[in-house]
């Protein structure tokens, strides 16, 4: 019952926003409209409303708006004629000049791109999680990109950037996001402790590639996170004083002489502090496995330790970049041993797991040399991945590249940031409304360009009943979640709507675009055979689309 109402909200809300969209501009446009129709074929319901009617059809792969003389503007399995009486001629569409139609034909996707703006912008600004959101202050830093090569560091307060007031990370990203070439550094106003600074940093151009879609983006980031690293150490030296005093790579200094060190700031410059020759007890806790045959399975165990200072820190390092696990058999297991740190990778450093995780992840097909530090000894490996076939019952056949290796794994790994109260909720809502709608629509681009040029397997393409399958178990994982896909599937109607295949509304703007270069209407033979051709590839669609649907319910039930 839960997938049924979710399939017919889902699709309800959809067709409806489209169909909308086109039935508003066409009566602005003074065009007579004889049917609102939701799905195609032969109508569950329908009512008569001034010189509209009104229908709930019973096949529910989409809708339509038919418009008075225009036979394209119909359902593909009945099409409408395109005869005018005399009176109604003026309220034609066809009468209409060829901008008046073009905007009718485009106003149904540009109501499926608006739709998320108009779901998710009251849904971030009015709901309660978002009264308080994380601050602006800097927390872990990456030593090799912009924010640290600039003068930030961990635990600086960002006041201003280029002379506007800010007090939240999501007002920090904002700057980031909408950074263009040429724009010139930011102008950084930070307050670190009770002095201020002031600072320009210069965001660079990174990319990043999704594995699970294999889409690769490019965006802007200046290298830190706005979450504090908790203090997971890494042994630089095996005859340095953290080795001496029996400190493991992977141990989590818990206090140093008695004193708190949440942070693995706070562990680094209570380490420093310690005088040479002096000595105290540091505590640490370090997991230690169940079984020797299962060493993902173990128990955390506190041990102190007697550490004598030698006046610095230099053998300390945070074990972000280091590998806690290598898959047997894998190209990582080939070069690359537990307990190795990653320091460069193409001769390119990096400080942060996570800077190192999205490194090693771009290309995905191509060997990286690395630069690795190995009981104290720096060495240089090239990793080259390997390509493996993955079963999905959804997807079905997945290539990827794989490298096997996990870098330090803990969940608990990072301590929060303070929360603020937030300062302008429209705002933000706007801010991560278009940041979640663009990166949506740059995946969506991606995958239509891909299965054009057969990048992306025409088989991922889903139909009417692994929509219904997907709306049922989005909405049991609650309204986020759906409202996350409902989002996804008005963004896609929007964009394949917009491809130029008659019948399509992007194959009617072409057609009415070419009327008006060169001033005249198409034949109406040659519309004939454009909606006859279209009608025939948009059913050829379909068909082959609930083909990938029966074929996934196979899979997905020769699974269980």
């Amino acid at each position: 019952m839960v997938s049924i109402l979710a399939f017919i909200a889902l699709i309800g809300v959809l067709i409806t926003a489209h169909e909308a969209g086109h039935f508003i501009v066409a009566k602005l446009s003074g065009v007579k409209v004889e049917v609102f129709s939701i799905g195609f074929g032969r109508p569950i319901v329908k009512l008569k409303r001034g010189e509209t009617e009104y229908r709930i059809a019973w096949l529910p792969l989409g809708g339509y708006v038919r418009m008075l003389g225009d036979p394209a503007s119909g359902d593909p399995m009945s099409p409408g004629s395109a005869h005018v009486a005399e009176a109604d001629r003026g309220r034609s569409l066809m009468a209409k000049p060829p901008l008046v139609r073009m905007a009718i034909y485009a106003a149904g996707p540009a109501m499926n791109l608006i739709l998320p703006f108009l779901i998710l912008v009251p849904v971030f600004a009015l709901s309660d999680r978002y009264d308080q959101v994380t601050s602006s202050t800097i927390g872990a830093l990456d030593e090799a990109l912009p924010a640290w090569k600039a003068g930030l560091r961990e635990g600086d307060v960002v006041e201003a950037i280029n002379g506007e007031a800010i007090s939240t990370f999501w007002q920090v990203a904002r700057f980031i996001d909408t950074y263009s070439e040429g724009d010139g550094p930011l102008r950084m106003d930070v307050r670190r402790g009770d002095a201020p600074v002031h600072l320009e940093v210069t965001p660079e151009r990174v990319e990043q590639t999704h594995r699970l879609v294999n889409f690769t983006r490019s965006y802007f980031r200046i290298g830190y996170q706005p979450m504090f690293q908790a203090a997971d150490v890494a042994v630089a030296r095996p005859d340095g004083p953290l080795a001496a005093a029996g400190v493991r790579t992977f141990d989590r200094v818990l206090t140093v002489d008695g004193k708190p060190t949440p942070r693995y700031i706070d562990a680094q410059q209570a380490l420093a502090a310690v005088a040479a020759g002096a000595e105290v007890d540091v505590q640490v806790e370090r997991d230690a496995p169940l079984d020797p045959r299962l060493p993902f399975l173990a128990k955390r165990v506190t041990h102190t330790l007697r550490y004598r200072g030698d006046g610095a820190a230099a053998d300390l390092r945070h074990a972000g970049p280091c590998i806690s696990s290598v898959a047997p058999d894998s190209a990582a297991g080939e070069v690359l041993r537990p307990g190795d740190c990653i320091l460069s990778i193409d001769g390119v450093p990096h400080t942060l797991g996570a800077f190192v995780q999205n490194r090693l992840g771009r290309r995905p097909e191509e060997p990286k040399t690395l630069e690795i530090l190995r009981d104290g000894e720096r060495l240089t490996v090239t990793l080259a991945p390997r390509k493996v076939t993955l079963q999905d019952p959804m997807a079905g056949e997945i290539q990827q590249w794989q490298l096997g290796l996990v870098l330090l794994a803990r969940p608990d790994g990072f301590l929060p940031l303070d929360s603020v109260e937030n300062p302008a909720r429209w705002g933000h809502a706007w801010a991560e409304t278009t940041q979640r709608v663009g990166l949506e629509i740059e995946m969506l681009v991606d995958s239509l360009t891909g299965m054009f040029t057969g990048r992306v397997s025409p088989t991922q393409l889903s139909g009417p009943i692994t929509i219904f399958r997907l709306a049922g178990e989005y909405a049991r994982a609650g309204m986020d979640v759906f409202l996350r896909f409902l989002i996804l599937l008005s963004l896609s109607i929007g964009l394949i709507n917009l491809l130029p295949v008659p019948v399509l509304d992007g194959g009617q703007i072409l057609v009415a675009f070419t009327e008006l270069i060169i001033r005249r209407p198409l034949p109406a033979k040659v519309q004939d055979v454009l909606l006859r051709v279209g009608v025939v590839l948009v059913l050829t669609l379909i068909v082959f689309a609930l083909g990938n649907d029966l074929v996934r319910e196979w899979r997905i039930q020769s699974a269980d």
